[in-house]
């Protein structure tokens, strides 16, 4: 039987999803789940020894062959992989990380970039997520100035995916601003999403602890 698969997208790059995933990660393997992070495409990949994939693969649970793409150039993926000259294979993807799903109890899969960053000249990120077919899409969304906006654009353009969004994490910036802390509130009313979270800024072992993430993994297993 397979695991539950736990999709991580959001609104942009650099704004704490691998953070997030990898803490997530760690609150699965505390409370005994057999957890696997993957990140099967990855762009800006300086060091082939310093990846998400590798962080989220290091704090993880339960270990399945790793696979994927990493590329060199930090651009948006389908532009990396035509520099790389390579193509990207969804389909193949897909089948790849339903097999793992079949041998965890909870996969994490993180998605590169933002939710509609393109993977092929035809495919972005949020078709990708449709094929998947997660029991949970979680989106990854920065707590600062403009939160509301990203946010909103976002869950609506989901809709007509179709993918449905299963809840909203906040996370609190290096530096916040004048909306850090008024963010989750607003988009309650704004949104259809619940918001499931709003995380402070720590590192991924204290975040593994926080209430907040805890109360997310109570859903994400229940």
């Amino acid at each position: 039987m397979a695991g539950r698969l736990v999709v991580v997208s959001g609104t942009g790059t650099d704004i704490g999803k691998t953070h997030f995933a990898e803490a997530l990660l760690r609150a699965l393997a505390a409370m005994g789940a057999r957890a696997a992070g993957l990140k099967p495409i990855e762009s800006g990949v300086a060091d082939p020894g310093r990846t998400d994939a590798l962080r989220l693969s290091a704090v993880s649970s339960f270990h399945v062959k790793p696979f994927g793409y990493a590329f060199p150039d930090g651009v948006s993926p389908h532009l990396a992989a035509r520099r790389a000259r390579q193509a990207i294979d969804v389909a193949a993807l897909v089948a790849s990380i339903h097999a793992a799903q079949r041998q965890a109890d909870v996969l994490v899969v993180e998605l590169p970039g933002g939710l509609f960053s393109p993977l092929t000249p035809s495919l972005v990120n949020a078709d990708f997520a449709v094929e998947l077919r997660p029991d949970a899409m979680l989106l990854v969304v920065p707590d600062r100035l403009g939160a509301l906006h990203d946010a909103i654009a976002a869950t609506r353009a989901a809709e007509a995916a179709p993918l449905p969004i299963d809840g909203i994490i906040l996370m609190t910036p290096a530096i916040p601003d004048a909306s850090t802390g008024s963010n989750a509130e607003e988009l309650q009313v704004l949104i259809k999403p619940c918001i499931l979270a709003t995380l402070p800024r720590a590192d991924t072992q204290a975040l593994a602890r926080d209430p907040g993430l805890a109360a997310i993994v109570r859903r994400l297993t229940a």
